[in-house]
């Protein structure tokens, strides 16, 4: 305002219009007229991806646009303030107001782009398309995909939790709910026909939801293990997964938390009873898959990380080591971090260990999560092949 206020033989006016006027359009007469999305800054012309056309003249009267133009301009004219040395002084006066709160605007810019939402957002403008770009990184790529399944499955739990069967405790979390209605629809209703589902259900996912909760609802039994994980596997979880207990696990107990675990289960039914070492060929083949399952769940209990924690301190740290929305940081760390990561306790058996000590925050999750998801219509990453044994 000062510098334009002060152009000696200024012979052109500044109109002042209110905050709500959106509108970008410049005319320069004679040749055509602008309008699209571009402000009148430095970056709009130069970085940021904006879109617009530009009217020739010639156009605008082969249309007969010149007058609703003119008038578009009279009337934003008719609404505007010229600006004069007083509005100019007056503003001035506030200028000190405006830079403190300024300071504090880039302050809150700055604390958001350092925490973890902030940190999976590119600082690049999508008009810079010059040169090889530079993808994000795999832990951004990681947390992105874990925090954007997990506003699916949230959304779906409050679904879910208000159509519980009668045979589902009313007091079970929304999030245990949510992933034993995911487990039902897998099993029951898709049959590992993942893709087949998810071409159909693309379209309207939410239609495939409302169908697939409206059988869930009216289910008179549990339709495969679910009522085992309600009556059993969920009490016993939310006695041991707990900041005073878990880290001190006995060997006993951990073999009792991790035999209820899917993932952990599924891995170990698909070992060889020879990695063991406790049996030779002949027996191998008639090996009980129970004490199969606790022999995978006791060399579980006893591996340790480069940490030298053992698998109750490893998951400790994964859920208790500071607030829950650091949690899938943390994950990434025990997935896929040197230091940190045990063999056997892969990314679908920690997510489902986040789901169970820490059902208030986060539903279950594994990569049956992932398929039912995906059958739904989901467009949502499998990591494994089916199984069908």
């Amino acid at each position: 305002m000062q510098w334009f206020l002060g152009l000696p033989g200024n012979n052109l006016s500044w109109q002042l219009v209110s905050s709500h006027f959106h509108p970008k359009v410049i005319w320069w007469h004679g040749y055509g007229v602008y309008i699209g999305s571009a402000n009148l800054t430095d970056a709009a012309w130069h970085a940021n991806c904006e879109a617009g056309v530009v009217i020739l003249e010639s156009e605008i009267d082969a249309q007969e646009l010149r007058e609703p133009l003119v008038e578009f301009f009279a009337a934003v004219h008719s609404q505007s303030v010229q600006l004069t040395r007083e509005i100019y002084q007056q503003a001035e006066a506030l200028r000190a107001a405006h830079i403190e709160m300024e300071k504090l605007r880039k302050k809150l810019a700055a604390d958001f782009a350092a925490s973890e939402a902030g940190k999976l957002l590119s600082r690049k403008s999508l008009a810079d398309s010059g040169g090889k770009a530079k993808g994000p990184s795999r832990r951004d790529e990681f947390l992105k995909e874990w925090q954007g399944t997990l506003t699916t499955l949230r959304k779906l739990q409050v679904q879910v939790a208000a159509s519980r069967p009668r045979w589902v405790p009313p007091d079970a979390a929304p999030g245990i709910q949510v992933d034993q209605f995911l487990h039902a629809y897998y099993y029951r209703r898709v049959e590992y026909k993942v893709e087949e589902f998810h071409l159909k259900n693309r379209v309207n996912p939410q239609a495939a939801v409302d169908a697939a909760i409206d059988w869930w609802r009216n289910t008179a039994t549990p339709p495969s293990s679910e009522g085992i994980i309600f009556q059993d596997w969920e009490p016993l979880h939310r006695r041991m997964l707990t900041p005073e207990r878990l880290a001190n696990l006995n060997e006993e107990e951990f073999v009792q938390v991790a035999r209820r675990n899917h993932s952990i289960n599924g891995y170990g039914k698909h070992r060889s009873p020879g990695e063991f070492g406790e049996f030779d060929k002949e027996t191998d083949d008639r090996l009980d898959l129970e004490l199969k399952l606790d022999l995978h769940c006791r060399e579980v209990y006893h591996m340790r990380n480069l940490r030298d924690w053992n698998a109750p301190q490893l998951l400790h740290y994964l859920l208790f080591d500071s607030s829950p929305d650091q949690t899938p940081t943390r994950l990434y760390q025990c997935v896929y971090d040197p230091e940190y990561k045990m063999q056997h306790l892969s990314l679908s058996a920690l997510g489902e260990f986040i789901g169970w000590g820490l059902p208030a925050y986060f539903p279950p999750r594994n990569d049956r999560t992932n398929k039912a998801l995906r059958a739904l219509g989901f467009d949502v990453k499998v990591r494994s092949p089916n199984r069908t044994t």
